[in-house]
């Protein structure tokens, strides 16, 4: 990698904790966190110069009460943003070098700080506005999401023998199928 970069100090907002984030929440409430987080990020964007870069290394610095390991919600949604937007090419170890994060109690009490170290930095001309659509839908294995939808199609949708109409030989076929499960009898619909 070459010796010389651009360093860029961003200043984050306070991410949920990673115990937090995965704590038995519904998707929706973890989709509705990093929307809320990405649109942050686009707001204090907005100051700075639009740029790709070849590679890059965040490195976070915080303080609050979160455990260091905690932090990488932070790190990742940061990472997100950039990959979606045309920061960086991919969010893959050729891209993103390296990461880290230190807790600072020389900041503000719940302050987030990234310094952004960026080889082959170069100013964007097309000067792209960041859409948050973009940093939802970052993760690879999202790619099968369209515009509106917020839930991979791949799993097919569950039918419940309970809500569906049936007539006698599907009910007997529904019966005999599962085993260890209350039957319906036949006849009720």
């Amino acid at each position: 990698m070459p010796d010389e970069y651009q360093e860029l100090t961003i200043p984050l907002p306070k991410p949920p904790s990673l115990n937090a984030f995965y704590s038995g929440k519904h998707w929706t409430n973890r989709f509705n966190e990093k929307s809320s987080f990405g649109r942050k990020v686009k707001q204090t964007l907005l100051s700075f110069d639009s740029f790709h870069a070849d590679k890059i290394s965040i490195h976070l610095s915080y303080n609050c009460r979160f455990d260091v390991d905690n932090t990488i919600v932070a790190i990742k949604f940061l990472a997100d943003y950039f990959k979606s937007n045309g920061y960086i090419d991919d969010d893959t170890p050729k891209y993103l070098t390296s990461i880290s994060s230190t807790f600072n109690n020389g900041l503000g009490k719940d302050e987030f700080v990234a310094k952004v170290c960026c080889w082959g930095y170069k100013l964007r001309e097309d000067d792209e506005t960041a859409t948050i659509e973009a940093v939802l839908y970052s993760d690879g294995d999202d790619s099968s999401l369209n515009d509106k939808s917020v839930r991979a199609t791949a799993r097919p949708a569950r039918k419940s023998p309970t809500k569906q109409r049936a007539s006698g030989k599907d009910i007997a076929k529904i019966s005999s199928g599962n085993k260890g499960r209350a039957k319906r009898s036949k006849g009720v619909n």
